[in-house]
């Protein structure tokens, strides 16, 4: 029986919604929903009823929620324990992050966490989502900051910590700009697309290609600058793009029937095994979001 199963089910009880459950794990509402259903059939009980977007718990469901919390607090005060049990400090702290981030804020918690601990040697690669992960499970990374994974590690632990905004980019000499109000997925289809590598165990063939003619990129820069010259269109992170808009060096287009699209960012670490505490200082620095350290958009409260 899966943990996150659990904790769906009490989300359920408060939320009653599956989509606001799925937001707030960081997950997608199918996963979300393959998790329950799946609870159901261990248990041979029904646990919800489900009608449209809506989700409210059968008198079963209630009671396999209250013993599912208090399972739950168990489960965190261990892991807890775990966590502050700790080992000796480690010299050198091995950190994997995404290339498409905006590095504001993490150079002020890096430059605090120096501060805290001269002697820290800090190990800082660009790594995609699919590595980052592999390397947490491995014990090669210790602190990583991905998008939102649809696959299941069951060595990684995570937390959401806020959303970047994804915007459709292209020069304004790239045919796709003539479009004057909005697009669908057909017109961008045809176009070469430039899809960050990054990108790569974030769900890419359901959720960042959409064009069979692609170039993977390893490198935000080099997509930044091909896309000014007029070669392809790219979804990318606001920050990312904001000053090549404000300048006019890039336009944005707007999908039809859409609205804004925001994409989860979670830290990610290795699960039952003491941390290292600068990971966990960095941790605990994420999680509590202030003024100025927000990653983007949305700052979970």
């Amino acid at each position: 029986m899966q943990v996150d199963a659990l904790r769906a089910l009490v989300a359920i009880q408060k939320e009653g919604s599956i989509n606001s459950v799925a937001k707030s794990m960081g997950k997608s509402p199918s996963q979300v929903g393959v998790w329950l259903s799946m609870l159901e059939a261990d248990l041979g009980l029904e646990l919800i009823n489900r009608e449209g977007y809506k989700a409210q718990l059968t008198i079963d469901g209630e009671i396999i929620a209250r013993h599912a919390n208090d399972t739950l607090t168990h489960l965190s005060e261990i892991d807890k324990k775990i966590t502050e049990s700790g080992v000796a400090e480690n010299k050198k702290l091995n950190i994997a992050m995404l290339d498409v981030l905006p590095i504001t804020p993490f150079n002020e918690a890096l430059w605090q966490l120096n501060r805290l601990n001269s002697d820290l040697s800090l190990d800082i690669q660009y790594l995609s989502t699919t590595k980052t992960l592999q390397g947490i499970e491995n014990g090669i990374v210790d602190f990583g900051v991905v998008f939102f994974h649809g696959s299941v590690y069951t060595r990684v632990s995570s937390r959401l910590i806020g959303y970047a905004e994804i915007v459709t980019v292209v020069s304004p000499n790239h045919p796709l700009a003539d479009i004057q109000s909005t697009f669908n997925t057909d017109d961008i289809g045809s176009h070469l697309q430039l899809l960050p590598q990054s990108y790569l165990g974030f769900g890419i063939d359901q959720i960042s290609k959409f064009s069979e003619n692609y170039w993977l990129m390893n490198s935000i820069e080099m997509t930044l600058a091909l896309l000014q010259k007029g070669i392809g269109w790219a979804e990318l992170p606001y920050y990312c793009v904001e000053p090549y808009l404000k300048s006019g060096q890039l336009v944005q287009l707007k999908a039809r029937g859409e609205s804004p699209l925001w994409w989860p960012l979670q830290m990610v670490w290795q699960k039952h095994r003491p941390i290292d505490k600068n990971a966990a200082w960095l941790i605990n620095k994420f999680s509590s979001p202030k003024p100025g350290l927000a990653i983007s958009g949305i700052a979970l409260p």
